[in-house]
């Protein structure tokens, strides 16, 4: 049982220590493609939602009961899936995906490589600013377990998760992995771990930071473009803003 604890405070405390360490390894492409994705979070899309986020935040926290929400999905099954969940986008979630990135490299399957990279940059920025705004903040858990409870890393993490992959793989991936990250948010509340208006942040952040990624991918892949001005889609099914 004290393995847990350790667990979480490698995945992520240290997680930004590992990436930086493999960016090295990576070569200069992943740290030209990292400094370029914390550009993209200042462009008109990522800056447009974090705004947003922070707006309907806001309007939660001044609504929201200060007591929480816990235990509002009544039944087993709701408390399996809040258990598998929170391993998912908790714990499981940065070593899959540097684990996922390592093993394109290894296997040299450039696609594989690539979605590594591309969520590894996401959740850097992702847990960065998360961890930065926890400590900032110092909010207390609705069930009194910590004072890190503004904003939420797992909204964040899945909702990153969702924009990356949504891009690269299209909508028949990215539809339920949203749908999964719209979850993953009810089910902190539900568990008593976050407010509402820490999800609405987590999940915004989570969201500005994946789409950041996947410009960045974009601009030197040459593809029309994930995120821009006007509204398309291609022959993939990926949103286009041009």
């Amino acid at each position: 049982m004290k393995l847990l604890p350790q667990l979480r405070n490698f995945t992520r405390g240290k997680f930004l220590i590992a990436v930086l360490v493999a960016a090295v390894a990576a070569g200069q492409d992943f740290v030209e493609n990292t400094l370029e994705t914390g550009e993209n979070l200042f462009s008109s899309i990522p800056l447009s939602i974090l705004t947003a986020g922070a707006a309907g935040s806001f309007f939660a926290f001044k609504t929201e009961d200060p007591a929480g929400y816990r235990g509002f999905l009544l039944g087993q099954p709701f408390a399996t899936m809040d258990r598998v969940d929170n391993l998912i986008f908790g714990e499981a979630l940065p070593v899959s995906t540097a684990t996922l990135w390592i093993a394109g490299r290894l296997s040299d399957s450039v696609k594989m490589e690539n979605t590594g990279e591309e969520l590894c940059r996401g959740l850097l920025y992702t847990y960065s600013i998360v961890q930065t705004l926890k400590y900032a903040t110092g909010r207390t858990r609705p069930d009194g377990s910590s004072n890190r409870s503004f904003p939420s890393g797992h909204a964040a993490g899945a909702s990153c998760t969702a924009a990356v992959l949504w891009n690269r793989y299209g909508p028949e991936v990215g539809i339920p992995l949203s749908a999964l990250a719209l979850y993953t948010c009810v089910s902190r509340v539900n568990l008593g771990k976050h407010f509402p208006s820490d999800v609405v942040l987590g999940a915004a952040i989570g969201a500005a930071c994946g789409i950041a990624s996947a410009i960045a991918d974009n601009n030197e892949e040459g593809k029309s473009g994930f995120f821009s001005f006007s509204l398309s889609v291609d022959t993939e099914g990926r949103i286009g803003l041009w």
